[in-house]
């Protein structure tokens, strides 16, 4: 199975901003969707985000301060639980190991999770779509 994934985050520093949105397809071996998720939270009150961020990810203030929204504590967490329903899958993405599996094991870090590398574990492994395309 193949979970192609991406995040939306604040800035381009895991250690100083935050995922805001998490979307995610699921599909078996021959490209068919099983699911698909799209996870959104609200933002930490000790992050700043950048403004020509919120320009390409299109989020405004408002959407930044949803209370319906979880936190990034319960978002994280709600991601974990994902990895480890899909598990076995092949995470991919476009530039995913250098910029998306950043944040997100930075995300699991500063969120108390006791395993950060979980898309590389449980029989998970990685592919990076952008070294693919470099390649060929």
């Amino acid at each position: 199975m193949f979970a192609f994934y991406d995040f939306e985050t604040t800035g381009t520093s895991p250690a100083f901003d935050q995922p805001l949105q998490f979307a995610a397809i699921l599909t078996d071996d021959q490209f068919n969707e099983i699911e698909r998720v799209n996870i959104r939270c609200r933002l930490s009150p000790h992050i700043l985000p950048a403004p020509w961020a919120m320009v390409v990810t299109g989020v405004t203030p408002a959407e930044l301060e949803d209370p319906r929204l979880p936190s990034w504590f319960d978002f994280s967490h709600q991601i974990s639980a994902l990895i480890k329903r899909w598990a076995p899958a092949t995470w991919a993405g476009f530039n995913s190991v250098a910029f998306d599996e950043e944040f997100l094991r930075q995300s699991f870090y500063q969120n108390l999770h006791p395993n950060i590398y979980q898309t590389q574990f449980n029989h998970n492994d990685r592919l990076d779509l952008m070294k693919v395309i470099y390649a060929v």
